[in-house]
């Protein structure tokens, strides 16, 4: 077994990035039940927090809470916390279905780590919207045991664990190594990652229309196109400082089936488009949808529009485009 030398005293911090999809098309499906896809997705400053400690005992301690608050959120969504629908909404698990516990269980297989974690992580970014907090969390837990552990960032044991857990935690481990990226180009499964440069940061609006969607039943209703659109004239648009239309070289693939199964979306990226954000869109497999808008304060006051009307009911945010992975500060 490997013995760790930090002290139980030390506590790592994180905030855990959501993610949007700027790109996302489908490129074949695969024997094994995933798709082949090729997608452009960049980190945003929308984030959770995570505290991570060692401890002495052989297990992994998980504590999850709403931040600010249950109620505040349920207020926010405008749902009962204990009804059927605040419940969906609501519930995280704290046992090992959840990824983060994953996460923690097998990096202590793969570096036979006697000791065990605990973990706090205070949950913002919602779950079934297609931003990907889940898998954000597991790759920050994976980072953050690692810096308590003195095991190297860019250690690719780390990565291949990552692929394990779900395809888009790679993603938020970055390249390896301290090295933050801008975005990233994914394909395979979304687990092979190639780093992206933006010319200038991103100013997004997001919506969350209080619906979670299964990511395996978006793509169960999906279909792959005969002649799949590349994402080369995107990332060229994304490197140009001065470009401000994005639009017609974005894609979501996955906008159609998610509507089947939500039909709230459409009224969210009709809502959108009203208020003249025209370069806005589905992220991941949803239900949240965005906007890029013309400058952060623009930005601002559409959010402030679009909470005023849409709220309660759901979740408005203005967010701009960060770095991942996560920084990591340890006490």
């Amino acid at each position: 077994m490997r013995q760790v030398t930090d002290q139980y005293t030390k506590t790592a911090h994180t905030r855990p990035p959501a993610k949007l999809n700027l790109f996302l098309e489908l490129l074949a499906r695969r024997p094994d039940g995933f798709h082949e896809i090729d997608t452009v997705m960049i980190p945003i400053d929308w984030c959770d927090e995570l505290q991570l400690q060692r401890i002495p005992d052989n297990r992994i301690e998980l504590q999850v809470e709403w931040l600010p608050s249950l109620q505040i959120v349920a207020q926010r969504l405008g749902v009962e916390p204990e009804s059927p629908t605040g419940r969906n909404l609501l519930a995280i698990p704290s046992d090992e279905s959840n990824l983060v516990h994953r996460a923690l269980t097998a990096f202590r297989n793969a570096f036979e780590i006697k000791d065990g974690f605990c973990c706090q992580l205070g949950k913002q970014i919602p779950a079934g919207a297609g931003l990907g907090g889940a898998s954000s969390d597991a790759a920050s837990a994976l980072l953050c045991a690692a810096r308590l552990c003195d095991i190297a960032a860019d250690n690719p044991q780390l990565n291949e664990l990552a692929a394990q857990i779900g395809s888009d935690v790679p993603f938020f481990l970055g390249m390896g190594g301290t090295e933050p990226i801008d975005g990233a180009r994914a394909t395979g499964r979304g687990e092979q990652i190639k780093a992206i440069e933006l010319g200038k940061k991103l100013d997004c609006v997001v919506v969350f229309p209080a619906v979670c969607l299964s990511t395996a039943a978006v793509y169960a209703n999906s279909q792959v196109p005969s002649n799949p659109r590349d994402a080369a004239d995107l990332l060229n648009r994304l490197q140009d400082p001065k470009t401000t239309d994005l639009g017609s070289a974005m894609l979501n693939r996955l906008t159609d089936p998610a509507k089947k199964l939500a039909p709230q979306i459409a009224e969210i990226l009709e809502s959108l488009w009203h208020d003249e954000l025209r370069t806005c869109q589905l992220t991941g497999s949803g239900s949240a949808c965005f906007a890029i808008s013309t400058s952060w304060g623009e930005a601002k006051r559409a959010a402030s529009k679009l909470r005023a009307r849409l709220e309660p009911g759901g979740f408005v945010m203005a967010t701009q485009s960060t770095q991942v992975p996560a920084k990591i500060d340890v006490s």
